[in-house]
């Protein structure tokens, strides 16, 4: 019992065409068609979307076939050779280390110099808020600057019952508003433990009801 509640079904890709926009079409607008702009920074509070439309932004470059990288502030320091790629996406860039800040400064200095790459940042605030080099917190306000607005209770309650309906899942009102008050409040996490309590379900022959997600939510506590 206790593998089957921690092995976790993984979600979805990133991609835009499974991102909740309803807030945020400018945002989707700019990141698919951005025209001539090559510098684009979100921002947003924790679990507001912005990963997913950065590795999503990536997938894109990726079917277009030009060359991209997806950099984390948070877990890597950022390599020189990113430069090179078309698409670079760097996330948390308010927790970017003091060198990692210089070689991102240097990624807009090469950027504007020539050539047709395009970069997309996020962090948590907006540029002017940031605790990073002044240099760099200048270059980070250079192009467009958008707040990636999250989703109100009802759109994800919303986004909830459609992917049960995708699932063919039969779930009562009452399980989706526990999660949203027991969980984790992000669309991908409530929807990664959409999928969960199917699979566990269906080991038990038991329906999805508060009690059972009571027990999985009791027993698996996957770090954030």
């Amino acid at each position: 019992m206790d593998q089957l509640i921690l092995d976790l079904t993984p979600t979805p890709l990133p991609a835009f065409d499974n991102f909740v926009a309803e807030r945020n079409r400018e945002v989707i607008a700019a990141l698919t068609h951005p025209g001539d702009e090559r510098f684009i920074y979100l921002w947003g509070e924790p679990g507001s979307g912005k990963t997913h439309l950065l590795q999503a932004w990536i997938a894109h470059a990726e079917t277009l076939g030009r060359a991209s990288i997806y950099l984390d502030g948070q877990r890597e320091h950022l390599p020189d050779f990113a430069r090179e790629a078309s698409f670079i996406a760097v996330d948390h860039v308010d927790d970017l280390a003091p060198d990692d800040q210089i070689t991102l400064f240097s990624f807009y200095n090469s950027l504007k110099e020539g050539g047709e790459s395009r970069l997309l940042m996020a962090g948590r605030l907006p540029p002017m808020a940031l605790a990073v080099r002044d240099d760099l917190r200048t270059r980070l306000g250079w192009g467009l600057v958008f707040e990636v607005k999250p989703l109100s209770d009802a759109d994800k309650l919303a986004a909830l019952h459609a992917h049960a309906a995708e699932r063919q899942l039969a779930i009562p009102d009452d399980v989706f508003r526990y999660l949203l008050t027991h969980w984790r409040r992000d669309l991908s996490s409530l929807i990664g433990m959409l999928d969960l309590l199917d699979r566990y379900s269906l080991a038990l022959r038991r329906p999805i009801t508060v009690p059972l997600v009571k027990n999985i939510l009791h027993t698996a506590s996957p770090e954030p």
